[in-house]
């Protein structure tokens, strides 16, 4: 089911949306939204599947006493995850 929103958005944003649809790569702007929706959610999906993961390997990392990771790879670990979670 369909249904129709009545969205207000930033002129960047709405000529970002109008030249893809001139330029031919969409036909309309309606398909452009769908798109950036479906992208999103995603993103979303892939991220909560990272969350699930890490939470996963942080339980197997508390259940054992003795990890095999140094203090030094987890926190190169941790700061390589900051950096490509700011992009």
């Amino acid at each position: 089911m369909n249904e129709t929103l009545k969205i207000t958005l930033p002129s960047e944003m709405v000529d970002a949306i109008q030249r893809r649809v001139k330029n031919g790569g969409y036909a309309s702007t309606s398909e452009v939204l769908r798109e950036a929706m479906e992208l999103l959610l995603q993103r979303e999906s892939d991220h909560e599947s990272r969350l699930a993961s890490i939470r996963l390997g942080i339980g197997r990392s508390l259940e054992d006493g003795s990890p095999d990771i140094s203090l030094e790879d987890m926190d190169e670990w941790l700061d390589n995850l900051a950096v490509e979670h700011r992009h």
